[in-house]
C-alpha cells in the first residue's frame, strides 16, 4: 500500500510518517503544500491518503473535495489531521468525503489503531474486485 501524508509542519510530518511505518511496511509519501499533493494524487494512486487541516493556501477540507472529485479515490480512506475542535468542521468535513479524524497532539496508540483499521478494510476491497 501507498499512502499519502499532507502536512506542512516537518516535525508532525516526521513524527506521523514514523508512526504509520510502526504499522506496515508501506510506501509513505510526504508532501508539505496541499495543491502540490493534489498534482501527485492525479500521477500516483494512494491507497490512504492522511491530511492536516491547516495548510497554507488550500486547507484540508478543500483538498479532500478536490480528491472525492477523482473517481478513482471514492473508497480511500482519507484521514484529517487537526487540533480545531469545532464541530462543524467535523460536519463540513464528513460532507466533503472525510473518512475519519485525529486530534492534535495525534496519540500514538489511536493513530495506530486507526491506521490498522484502514488498512484492513483497503486490503480487503482490493481484493474483493480483483
Amino acid at each position: 500500500m501507498t499512502i499519502l501524508i499532507v502536512e506542512d509542519n516537518a516535525t508532525n510530518a516526521m513524527i506521523l510518517k514514523h508512526l504509520a511505518k510502526k504499522v506496515a511496511d508501506d510506501e509513505i509519501v510526504v508532501e508539505g503544500d496541499a495543491s502540490e499533493a493534489l498534482k501527485l494524487c492525479h500521477n500516483t494512486f494512494f491507497d490512504m491518503l492522511i491530511v492536516d487541516q491547516m495548510l497554507p493556501g488550500m486547507n484540508g477540507l478543500q483538498f479532500a473535495k478536490a480528491i472525492r472529485m477523482m473517481s478513482r479515490y471514492d473508497a480511500v480512506p482519507i484521514i484529517m489531521v487537526t487540533a480545531d475542535l469545532d464541530p462543524a468542521l467535523r460536519d463540513a468535513a464528513i460532507q466533503v468525503g472525510i473518512t475519519d479524524f485525529l486530534t492534535k497532539p495525534v496519540e500514538a496508540i489511536r493513530f495506530r489503531a486507526l491506521l490498522q483499521q484502514h488498512r484492513q478494510r483497503r486490503t480487503a476491497a482490493i481484493s474483493a474486485t480483483g
